[in-house]
């Protein structure tokens, strides 16, 4: 069934892009990373206690504009990874939350390598001038925190992610309707698991002062949601916030404050309370984290980021996070050099620390080097 409604999505892209003006654009990433673990972590990988990896991905987004004011949009991956030590890839035939098909297949697999490719994005979007419709995979990006974003109920990103820079794409018909120059209200209609659950989601923006507002409301597989964010000015500084109230759970809040303290030096702050979370590491829910249906365990989480410009081009970057509750850390600093215009080279690295049952001493210290080349 997934292959048919592959096969019949590329037909259609196919038959519509024919005879009209096509924008490719895309990029190739390379990533070499060497992570160890802890006594705790090396137990889940067999007693081995570090991990090589080996990334080579890339990524094609054509975009073709079409009669009738419509919009095709398509991103295709291509994904060869090598890991040692072997066994260790993830189930490919599980499906991301938020997802309805798997567009997703093995092409290669050995017991260190893997290739496999997979439509990341492929959406019809109808442009009106009252507003938009967007039907297909497609990217859904909600909230107004720096890292943390607990009403992007479409698949945020951890703070630490270094290996996926890409949103995850979420099988969804969204329509946006435009109440005025800075208010727009938006409905998400999103089936997930191979129609297991059927979510709601609807977002009202609007604009008072120096803030951009918004109120959420969502019914996530069977649970209700509601929530709230402000996106603004403190002065010189940005000031971000977010509420979130789940069905069953306490309360979620972000609240940051970031700064250009000068013209090289720029600053953050955030405070994460994460109604999903818990206080104690035997509580921890690390099946959520894996499959990305959670970004965090700790129920409480602080940020602190200071970055700084060497170069206009060249940039050097600190990330601290600390777990209120078990004391963890997690350290990130890296390197960011934009060679050209087309290419950006990252040298970095994450360093943990804390007891081995704790949210960031079980995480692994990490050195990487990545590399990208747009086109």
């Amino acid at each position: 069934m997934n292959r048919l409604l592959l096969f019949t999505l590329l037909l259609v892209a196919a038959d519509s892009v024919q005879a009209q003006p096509v924008r490719l654009r895309g990029y190739v990433l390379a990533l070499h990373a060497r992570e160890r673990f802890g006594t705790v972590g090396a137990l889940l990988l067999g007693g081995e206690r570090t991990l090589t990896l080996s990334l080579v991905r890339a990524r094609l987004m054509p975009e073709a504009r079409l009669p009738g004011r419509l919009r095709l949009r398509l991103a295709y991956e291509l994904n060869l990874r090598y890991l040692r030590p072997p066994g260790l890839f993830d189930n490919a035939d599980l499906l991301p939350p938020r997802q309805l098909a798997k567009l997703r297949a093995r092409l290669y697999q050995s017991p260190n390598v893997q290739l496999v490719h997979e439509i990341d994005r492929l959406s019809i979007r109808r442009t009106f001038t009252w507003g938009r419709l967007e039907a297909g995979r497609q990217r859904i990006a909600w909230g107004v925190g720096r890292l943390w974003t607990p009403v992007d109920f479409f698949n945020p990103l951890a703070p630490f992610e270094f290996a996926r820079i890409e949103k995850t794409g979420a099988d969804a018909l969204t329509l946006r309707y435009y109440l005025g120059l800075l208010s727009d209200l938006e409905l998400v209609y999103n089936p997930e698991r191979q129609g297991r659950w059927h979510n709601l989601a609807l977002r009202w923006r609007t604009h008072a002062g120096t803030y951009d507002l918004a109120l959420v409301g969502a019914l996530l597989r069977h649970q209700a949601t509601i929530g709230m964010t402000a996106a603004g000015n403190l002065g010189t500084a940005g000031l971000r916030a977010e509420l979130l109230w789940e069905q069953h759970r306490p309360p979620s809040l972000v609240l940051g404050l970031d700064h250009q303290l000068s013209p090289r030096w720029y600053g953050l702050v955030e405070y994460y309370r994460n109604g999903r979370g818990a206080a104690r590491p035997a509580a921890y829910d690390w099946r959520a984290l894996a499959r990305g249906e959670a970004v965090q365990v700790g129920r409480d989480e602080l940020a602190l980021m200071l970055q700084y410009e060497l170069h206009p081009l060249v940039r050097l970057q600190a990330l601290h996070l600390r777990n209120l509750n078990d004391r963890s850390s997690y350290t990130g600093v890296q390197l960011s050099w934009l060679a050209t215009q087309a290419v950006d080279l990252v040298l970095g690295g994450w360093l943990g620390r804390g007891n081995r049952l704790s949210e960031y001493g079980l995480l692994p210290d990490v050195l990487f080097l990545r590399g990208r080349v747009y086109f």
